[in-house]
């Protein structure tokens, strides 16, 4: 079964949007200061010489700006033509400059070694080719560069959570079927797999959990009513990095020498 990709074409204009489906404002508010985080206290251990970052399936920007407000030079690729004019366009009226382009991470339009980091989230487990897009990302990092990526976990948690709950219960909000796909989830070993196999060692992956599942379960009941939005997302859900792996989990690997 093939994933849903379409639907960041058909909705691509709404990644930055106010109103848009929580799908959007859940990974603006919540999970992306919660990656970030993780990845520039990742990136103070070992920092990149260059600052030369590529957002792997950068979407609408969200990890794109994140970096460029740092002070990274930042360059973002999707397939999706309507994600990048949202993102293009934010990050001119926010005055940021990030080359943007459509592209897919099985050919990346890159010389090899080209960035210092790739970062690669909210990606592999859309992707048909998951040894093929991690062979490029390895490809276009410089020898001791480093790759950083979160992905879904294949268990019985993220099929209730991503599957019946978000998807099948529409509380994700966009009501379109393979939003996301069960089988196409990566557990950690499968990864860690996939990564050494392409020249890149595996560090270290920790996940993305809920501080209180119940206080969770509430917040999801204030989102459908409409009471919980955009900046009170993030201490309603309470997402943090976690040891738990369960469902959501993120690392680092270091392209080998």
């Amino acid at each position: 079964m093939d994933v849903n990709n379409a639907i960041y074409e058909t909705h691509g204009h709404r990644w930055w949007d106010e109103n848009a489906t929580f799908d959007f404002t859940s990974l603006r508010y919540c999970v992306n200061p919660v990656r970030y985080g993780y990845f520039s206290r990742v990136l103070g251990r070992h920092p990149a010489p260059r600052n030369r970052v590529l957002d792997l399936g950068c979407g609408g920007g969200f990890l794109s700006e994140s970096f460029a407000s740092d002070g990274f030079v930042v360059s973002g690729i999707d397939p999706a033509a309507a994600s990048i004019r949202a993102a293009a366009s934010h990050a001119a009226a926010a005055g940021l400059l990030i080359d943007y382009r459509v592209g897919r991470g099985e050919s990346l339009p890159f010389p090899h070694g080209a960035f210092d980091v790739v970062a690669c989230c909210d990606v592999l487990e859309h992707v048909d080719d998951v040894g093929q897009v991690l062979s490029e990302a390895s490809r276009t990092l410089a020898p001791g560069g480093v790759f950083l990526f979160d992905t879904v976990n294949r268990t019985w948690r993220s099929r209730f959570a991503l599957i019946t709950v978000w998807q099948d219960w529409g509380l994700g909000g966009l009501r379109e079927p393979n939003v996301h796909v069960w089988e196409k989830f990566i557990t950690p070993a499968e990864l860690s797999g996939q990564l050494g196999a392409r020249g890149l060692h595996l560090v270290e992956m920790r996940g993305i959990s809920p501080r209180n599942p119940f206080a969770m379960a509430w917040a999801f009941y204030g989102v459908r009513r409409g009471r919980v939005r955009n900046e009170a997302l993030a201490p309603a859900l309470g997402l943090h990095e976690s040891s738990d792996l369960g469902v959501s989990y993120m690392g680092m690997a270091l392209r080998r020498t």
